[in-house]
């Protein structure tokens, strides 16, 4: 299990979260001891709420938003990578970049009172990465309450769009999510592997074209210095 300990129990996504889940991933991939990997934020804390503002604030050039889109676009590939089962295990809030790591995941497993939601576009920010992986994920009309609405969306909408693949108490989720995992490692490794690549391999080639559109997209809306309010308003709490 790989769980996200930021003291910060938000689970804020920062570079050195970035290189953990990396690290973990690669760890999860060359292990023959491990069968299968679980990310989670833990119990009563929440999964992760995207990127970490203290950190964004500082991205105002070019090459910063570039710099940007290709380390989260390695992160989500280093995911989406792993040949073993993983689980996503979900408290709190998943948010912006958290949604995104959790769709790279093979199980999702949320509590009631789970809240997911893309609020980008709502505060000035590009969404394009994120809108991808939902509508390869769950569907263009899914997209659309999330990345449009921006407004979290509901466990009952959640299980029925697949976000959530099931839903457990929140004390009780990691220990779900851990169980999920291990009856996924349970299966026969060659075919679980094999499936799992062809599954990932067109996602993750659509990652990849898409980062030179989604640079384009940051690099926009950073400049316009759309979201500099909202990052000035969260900072000051």
């Amino acid at each position: 299990m790989a769980q996200f300990n930021r003291a910060n129990p938000l689970n804020p996504l920062n570079r050195e979260l970035e290189r953990g889940i990396i690290a973990a991933c690669r760890l999860a991939q060359d292990e023959p001891a491990v069968k299968a990997m679980v990310l989670t934020g833990g119990v009563r804390r929440s999964f992760c709420v995207g990127d970490d503002f203290n950190e964004a604030r500082d991205v105002k050039t070019k090459a910063a938003v570039e710099e940007l889109v290709d380390r989260l676009t390695r992160l989500y590939v280093a995911i989406l990578n792993v040949p073993k089962p993983t689980v996503a295990a979900i408290d709190g809030y998943a948010i912006g970049g958290g949604v995104q790591i959790a769709l790279c995941c093979d199980w999702r497993v949320g509590t009631p009172t789970a809240k997911a939601l893309g609020w980008e576009l709502k505060y000035g920010l590009g969404c394009p990465i994120g809108a991808y992986m939902l509508e390869k994920s769950l569907g263009r009309a899914a997209t659309s309450d999330i990345v449009f609405g921006c407004e979290a969306v509901s466990v009952k909408w959640a299980l029925q769009h697949k976000f959530f693949n099931e839903v457990a108490q929140g004390t009780e989720v990691v220990e779900k999510g851990i169980s999920r995992a291990m009856a996924l490692g349970a299966y026969p490794e060659i075919t679980y592997r094999r499936t799992k690549e062809c599954v990932n391999r067109s996602f993750i080639v659509g990652l990849q074209e898409l980062a030179p559109i989604a640079k384009n997209i940051h690099v926009e809306g950073f400049l316009s210095k759309s979201a500099e309010v909202h990052f000035a308003r969260i900072l000051r709490r």
